[in-house]
């Protein structure tokens, strides 16, 4: 087994985007997987069970903030590959389970109706899960991972369905196109990468492609959150790296983003924030300028800038020396400057209306 990354660097990277976990009291369960995690190397299943518990608690904590822990591999794969013991292949399945039970809002600002992008990386390691046990002859075990898989995504659609039916406002039901959509790609994408000899082909069949019109067993609902998510929410939720330098936002989980662009609330939070200083506010503006520019017909940015703005004395005009001088004028002029007067209201109307155009065609 490829060993990757030792459980002493991982938990560090834990503590270096999510160190609030160590002082949560409702953490303490988890922060003890890491306080007792040891170098140990995988020589035997035991041990692979043990380094998989840690990957999958790291996994669990950061996949949301602003530094996400690199396992994504191990927990899908490699681990999987390198196990070939019934009974240490159903403690590796458990614990699975223990993450997955794992209340995701503890810490992620992304959850909506009890949905996240934590349930699609549930999804992703149970789908590696049971390539390997096709691979392996284990019916039990992988009857209990298509149990799982199918329940999470009857759940998911039926969540969605639900919110369509009711004519829940946009910023709901569109949260959950585009967490639909990051789920379900991320167990294509593992399905699709099991080898040809693992068979299981009705299964791949099953879970490949869900939200495409193209896919062999594609749902009507998961093919709408689909396309709701190209045409009106991919642009507003790519990966925000430019966040990753302003250091200060790592220090609380109220400062976790949200999913875009519905972002007024967080602006304001960051204003207001007393974990952060005015300087370590001016890195986040001028991060989130950087954004802008880099993409500058997404929405995400400007509404937090805006939102700065408002919960802000003297606005953005405040933070403007902390700028670097190239983005000094740019900072309250053109976009930027039409944002910020937009309340939130007034945005959040606007793009309801492109919403329900949306839906009508």
């Amino acid at each position: 087994m490829r060993v990757g990354i030792s459980n002493s660097v991982l938990v560090e990277q834990v503590r270096n985007t999510a160190a609030w976990l160590w002082a949560a009291p409702h953490a303490a369960p988890l922060v003890a997987i890491f306080d007792r995690a040891t170098d140990e190397p995988p020589s035997d299943g035991a041990a692979l069970v043990r380094a998989l518990r840690v990957r999958l608690a790291a996994h669990y904590a950061t996949v949301a903030t602003f530094v996400p822990t690199d396992v994504d591999a191990h927990i899908r794969h490699h681990t999987w590959v390198a196990l070939d013991e019934p009974d240490v292949f159903t403690e590796a399945r458990a614990c699975i389970d223990e993450a997955a039970a794992r209340d995701a809002s503890a810490v992620s600002a992304r959850v909506t109706a009890g949905i996240s992008g934590h349930d699609g990386e549930w999804l992703s390691v149970r789908a590696g899960a049971l390539g390997r046990a096709l691979a392996l002859g284990l019916h039990h075990e992988t009857a209990a991972l298509v149990e799982r898989i199918d329940a999470e995504l009857d759940r998911e659609e039926r969540c969605f369905a639900d919110a369509l039916a009711r004519g829940a406002p946009a910023k709901t039901t569109l949260a959950l196109a585009t967490i639909l959509a990051h789920n379900l790609g991320d167990l294509s994408r593992v399905v699709e990468a099991w080898p040809k000899a693992v068979g299981g082909q009705e299964l791949r069949e099953r879970y490949a492609r869900l939200g495409h019109a193209d896919g062999p067993r594609h749902r009507p609902s998961f093919v709408r959150a689909g396309a709701l998510n190209k045409e009106l929410m991919a642009l507003e939720n790519h990966r925000f790296l430019a966040l990753r330098k302003p250091r200060a936002l790592r220090r609380s989980r109220a400062l976790l983003l949200p999913l875009g662009p519905w972002f007024d609330a967080w602006g304001e939070t960051v204003a207001r924030s007393g974990e952060l200083d005015d300087a370590e506010r001016g890195d986040v503006v001028t991060a989130l300028v950087e954004l802008h520019f880099s993409s500058p017909l997404q929405n995400g940015c400007l509404r937090a800038l805006a939102g700065i703005h408002r919960a802000t004395r003297g606005g953005l005009s405040a933070y403007l020396a902390s700028l670097p001088a190239r983005l000094r004028k740019e900072a309250t002029r053109g976009r930027i400057r039409d944002a910020i007067d937009v309340l939130p209201e007034h945005f959040e109307a606007r793009f309801e209306k492109r919403f329900r155009a949306a839906l009508a065609r």
